[in-house]
């Protein structure tokens, strides 16, 4: 695989890759960016990518290594923004070599740590529900799994533990030489995603805010309220420079924002779509159901994965779900029981707020 990278203001950033199509998270087409910060004899690095098995041989390791290696300054940090494997798949590897400490969220630690995690009941348990509650609104079939979540997947392409040396919380600051970084918690994609702000160049590295469909776990591993508090965190910070998880960036303060914009705007698309898609049903609909309605044409990281029966747009399903527990939350909607399935349903008050939200798109007040 050809890796590029480039120059920033703080030091210099790869981009991050995302395949479309599920094979793509296989064989090392998924890969975060990963960004270093220089300062005054100090660098941290924001992410590691993914480590693949031998016979992709795509993993972004190699390529890291001989970019840390003609670095002057030492490797103090490395940061994860979040549990994914694309981001920590080579952390292990660059601790060992360079003597890094690792720096992550409280939260996303445990899986950090130990990403079998992901397939054991105690990830849901530390927050206080259990798989079976957690899954009941997907109405999964017996051998079912949601996403690719089977062990035997995990352990052959994920399993790629480091020890946390520090966890940061919102507003924790690392200092680098002479910076000081903010951490910024930016949940939602997951629990314990962080970001980083400098404010000395205006740059927030904004982890997987971008990532759409979001959030691609079910609740609470995804949050689709916490996913918009931390957009609208992100944009009143102004950055001039949004260095993201994946994908080219946004370089400057306009450009910046108008991401930050759109992302939120795709947000508020999928909530009214939801709401008038059951609206227009006039009945109970499953998440299933409600996947090729509201999300009838494929964006780059919306695809079908294994559930180890069949395939399924488990992600798509799953920002699905979670903005409907917000719906919930808001009066807008109610989960019900019909015909022996989890559906749910738009009550008189969510039409009336997808009407309103109708008639300010219609007049052009809608943004």
């Amino acid at each position: 695989m050809i890796f590029f990278w480039a120059e920033t203001p703080d030091g210099w950033g790869i981009p991050g890759l995302h395949g479309p199509w599920a094979d793509d998270e296989l064989d090392g087409y998924v890969q975060s960016g990963v960004y270093l910060i220089r300062s005054d004899g100090e660098n941290i690095l924001i992410d590691t990518g993914n480590w693949t098995t031998p016979e992709y041989d795509n993993g972004m390791g190699k390529f890291l290594i001989e970019k840390l290696d003609q670095e002057k300054n030492a490797l103090k940090y490395i940061l994860i923004t979040h549990f994914h494997y694309d981001h920590t798949g080579n952390a292990a590897v660059l601790k060992k070599r360079y003597g890094a400490e690792v720096v992550a969220h409280p939260d996303d630690k445990p899986i950090i740590e130990d990403p079998m995690m992901v397939t054991k009941a105690e990830n849901l348990k530390r927050f206080g529900t259990t798989p079976e509650e957690v899954l009941a609104d997907f109405n999964l079939q017996e051998g079912e799994s949601l996403g690719l979540s089977d062990p035997e997947i995990v352990r052959r392409h994920w399993n790629r533990p480091v020890e946390v040396d520090r966890t940061v919380e919102d507003g924790d600051i690392l200092e680098v030489g002479k910076l000081k970084l903010e951490i910024i918690h930016l949940p939602g994609h997951c629990p314990g995603q962080i970001g980083v702000w400098n404010a000395q160049s205006g740059t927030l590295y904004a982890a997987d805010i971008m990532h759409y469909p979001t959030p691609l776990g079910p609740y609470p591993i995804g949050d689709a309220k916490a996913h918009r508090n931390s957009i609208e965190r992100a944009i009143k910070i102004k950055p001039q420079l949004l260095l993201e998880g994946h994908g080219l960036s946004a370089y400057s303060a306009d450009s910046s924002m108008r991401r930050l914009l759109h992302m939120r705007r795709q947000q508020e698309d999928t909530e009214f779509r939801i709401i008038q898609v059951m609206a227009a049903a006039g009945r109970p609909m499953t998440t299933l159901e409600l996947v090729p309605e509201v999300m009838p044409v494929k964006t780059e990281l919306d695809y079908a994965v294994s559930t180890g029966i069949g395939m399924r747009r488990c992600y798509a399903e799953c920002c699905i779900q979670t903005h409907l527990l917000w719906h919930i939350e808001k009066g807008y909607a109610e989960r019900v029981r019909d015909q022996g399935l989890v559906k749910f349903v738009v009550t008189q008050q969510g039409k009336e707020w997808a009407s309103q939200v109708f008639e300010e798109r219609q007049s052009n007040k809608w943004s």
